[in-house]
């Protein structure tokens, strides 16, 4: 006699609520970096141009750094 198998819906074994957990921490997480993305913006816009030159940096490189992927 063949056994059938049952096919489980959750294939990674969380239930709804740690989904629901784990959507929020990220979405935290996000709001977060955003913050600190949009601190070091405000901050290096009061920079005189003078003291972003003698940073290396330009008010056109002011967004790349503060996402963090500002190459020189």
């Amino acid at each position: 006699m063949a056994t059938i198998a049952r096919s489980n819906t959750r294939t990674t074994g969380r239930t709804f609520g740690d989904r629901l957990r784990n959507l929020s921490l990220r979405f935290q997480a996000s709001r977060e970096a955003a913050r600190k993305r949009n601190q070091i913006m405000r901050e290096l816009s009061t920079y005189s141009d003078d003291e972003l030159g003698e940073l290396g940096l330009s008010r056109l490189d002011i967004p790349a750094v503060a996402a963090g992927n500002y190459r020189r």
